[in-house]
């Protein structure tokens, strides 16, 4: 009876191992390294939805300069309209003037915020699509874990250079890890366009980010 049980006994361990060592087999076994930056900058539609954003901004902030000209024209007619400033038509014409910067200064807040979100959301959009690229490629590659690093030159005769790679947590990986351009390259066969030739790698770097929202449209 003891003999059946060890034998029950040591038959279930070797399946546990093998279940164990086979399980391992499957699992994602090497790491791999992109430059989210450059992602971001060689996104099939990131430029094109910034431009257009810039475009819009652009147009905005040309029609609130013309409402700015129209107030402080008011303004300068008001100055040299010849009313004394106790005559209430020059208080109400100042009170007029008055609301008017309220609101502009109000409709300029709002369409800045309003620029902002869209602007936000374009990122979200593209770091959304990135995310899911990396993500099926490395499935297919079996690859367990991505890290983002700037892939760049440090350039000794410009301190911020040297600071950004100092600052990077990624001290030093194989070459050969580096999975940028097949992520760009990705993005670009699955919309069934032509792959972007590849960039200097001793460019400086240049951080892909969304468009700074203006402050001019006031």
């Amino acid at each position: 009876m003891k003999h059946n049980r060890l034998t029950v006994l040591v038959a279930a361990l070797v399946a546990v191992c093998c279940f164990a060592s086979h399980a391992a087999a499957q699992l994602p076994n090497f790491v791999a390294v992109v430059d989210v930056a450059q992602l971001i900058k060689k996104h099939p539609e990131f430029k094109q939805k910034q431009e257009a954003l810039q475009a819009k901004m652009l147009a905005r902030e040309a029609e609130f300069k013309k409402k700015q000209e129209t107030i402080v024209a008011q303004e300068k007619n008001l100055a040299t309209s010849g009313l004394k400033q106790t005559a209430p038509e020059y208080q109400k014409a100042m009170d007029d003037i008055a609301g008017a910067y309220a609101d502009f200064e109000k409709e300029a807040k709002a369409e800045q915020r309003r620029f902002a979100l869209e602007n936000s959301q374009i990122m979200y959009d593209t770091y959304k699509d990135i995310k899911a690229t990396i993500g099926a490629f490395a499935k297919e590659k079996k690859i367990a874990q991505v890290t983002d690093f700037r892939m760049f030159e440090p350039d000794p005769a410009v301190p911020q250079t040297v600071a950004e790679d100092m600052d990077q947590k990624l001290v030093w990986f194989d070459p050969v890890l580096n999975v940028t351009d097949h992520i760009i390259a990705q993005m670009y066969i699955s919309r069934n366009l032509p792959i972007p030739p590849k960039d200097d790698p001793k460019a400086a770097p240049q951080t892909a980010t969304a468009l700074p929202v203006s402050g001019g449209m006031r």
